[in-house]
């Protein structure tokens, strides 16, 4: 009984392990180990690589909105029909118009009184607006916004100046739609970059 234990512990001793390359590739040669270290490497480095590649988000789009103003614009908006003197872009039912930039000396509030009380005169009955709220985009430039609720839709307006040119965007969106659709929006017009004066 022993013996027969004896034989097998000596049958695996004169046959040790094969290495890996030589199980793999079938060979033992410089050619073998460079195999196994070509696919280490491409674990190791070239797969995470492709992955994070794959992953990453699409860059945003930076969208010319006339007399060298731009918008940053995040891949969920899309670019509509265009039209003289402004730039349409719509986002799940939303649409989102930008004027191109107009010189103006008023301060952004003014021209939102302005289309405030336009916006009520015309408006079905039971809409209500919000008071005006003043921000500062990300370029520097002063910014105000406004809210109309009407019954059927929400409708939310921007005056974005850099003190001697205007642009006003208006954002019509269903109700269930409007605030997602507004935030993006909103991120949209805090990117908004005039042109540069020239000197």
């Amino acid at each position: 009984m022993s013996s027969g234990a004896d034989s097998a512990a000596d049958a695996a001793s004169l046959n040790p392990p094969e290495p890996l390359s030589v199980r793999l590739i079938g060979r033992g040669s410089a050619a073998g180990a460079l195999v196994i270290a070509m696919v280490a490497l491409a674990y190791a480095v070239v797969l995470p690589l492709v992955a994070e590649a794959v992953s990453a988000p699409a860059p945003p789009r930076v969208i010319d909105i006339g007399e060298g103003a731009t918008v940053t614009v995040a891949e969920t908006w899309s670019e509509g029909s265009p039209a003289a003197g402004e730039t349409t872009l719509t986002q799940g039912g939303a649409t989102l118009v930008l004027s191109e930039p107009e010189a103006t000396e008023r301060l952004p509030i003014e021209t939102l009184d302005g289309l405030t009380s336009g916006w009520i005169e015309t408006a079905p009955e039971g809409s209500v607006a919000t008071a005006p709220r003043t921000f500062t985009t990300d370029a520097g430039d002063d910014a105000a916004t406004v809210v109309l609720q009407e019954p059927l839709e929400t409708v939310q307006a921007w005056v974005v100046s850099d003190g001697a040119h205007e642009v006003i965007a208006v954002l019509t969106a269903p109700p269930a739609a409007w605030e997602a659709t507004s935030a993006s929006a909103q991120v949209l017009v805090r990117s908004l970059t005039f042109a540069e004066a020239a000197p």
